[in-house]
């Protein structure tokens, strides 16, 4: 019987023992944690850093790019209208500007004195007025074939005809269609312009063509973060060009 009693205590005490080493343990566990989590604090570079990505949108000149940072300004596209805040005379205007800057690129790019740099200059600003994608026709007095190339493909061919010199003006520039809102939420309209492209070699006309043309444009808005606060803004871009007719001009 002594002997089960003293058996039984000696389990009670390494019973007490396990508990209090398990205690002791736990307390150890907590005080690592809460250790840790000084540390964390004190040293924010062990923190996981998160990636931020941003997207890139067709825009002109600064252009639109997408990723918010705080403090950081920012730009984001919006699906929704801009309501109240760009009246149709706006819109007119900003698209008949838009032309005309396109227009001027492709003087700049006819200018067989100007250098490289402010040849692809040109290229690159003639190309950020237009959304991705956008195609332009191409015509002759000597077909009836109308090719389709692509804006940055139209604009180096521009630079790199084999004339001596060329000469490209510009007239009847107006807006026609009224502005109509698409199935897709934006805004869009049409404008039109006469073109007539002259080539010269040896000091003689050697090509001319009088075309008239449409381009469509269309209504884009973003938003903005402005060291933090977010701005609603617009723009009008440029599309497709389309060549209604091609003829030689009246002398």
């Amino acid at each position: 019987m002594r002997y089960f009693l003293r058996r039984k205590t000696r389990g009670q005490e390494q019973t007490l023992r396990s508990a209090r080493s398990t205690g002791i343990i736990i307390l150890a566990i907590i005080s690592l944690l809460l250790n840790a989590a000084g540390k964390t604090y004190a040293y924010p570079h062990t923190l996981p850093v998160k990636r931020v990505t941003s997207t890139v949108i067709p825009t002109r000149a600064a252009g639109m790019a997408s990723g918010y940072a705080i403090g950081q300004d920012s730009t984001k596209p919006v699906s929704e209208e801009m309501k109240g805040k760009v009246s149709k005379e706006e819109f007119k205007q900003k698209a008949l500007a838009k032309i005309k800057e396109f227009q001027n690129c492709l003087v700049i790019l006819c200018d067989k004195k100007a250098g490289n740099e402010a040849l692809d200059n040109a290229v690159d600003q003639a190309t950020s007025l237009f959304i991705d994608g956008a195609i332009i026709e191409v015509s002759s007095v000597h077909s009836d074939e109308k090719k389709h190339l692509k804006v940055r493909d139209f604009l180096e061919k521009l630079r790199t005809l084999r004339y001596e010199r060329v000469v490209i003006t510009f007239s009847h520039v107006d807006y026609v269609s009224n502005i109509r809102k698409g199935s897709d939420g934006k805004y869009y309209g049409v404008v039109s312009f006469e073109q007539i492209f002259r080539a010269f070699s040896d000091g003689r006309l050697v090509y001319e063509d009088e075309t008239k043309k449409t381009t469509e444009v269309q209504l884009v808005v973003y938003e903005r973060n402005l060291r933090g606060n977010a701005v609603q803004q617009w723009d009008v871009m440029l599309s497709d060009v389309e060549v209604l007719g091609t003829k030689t001009p009246k002398q």
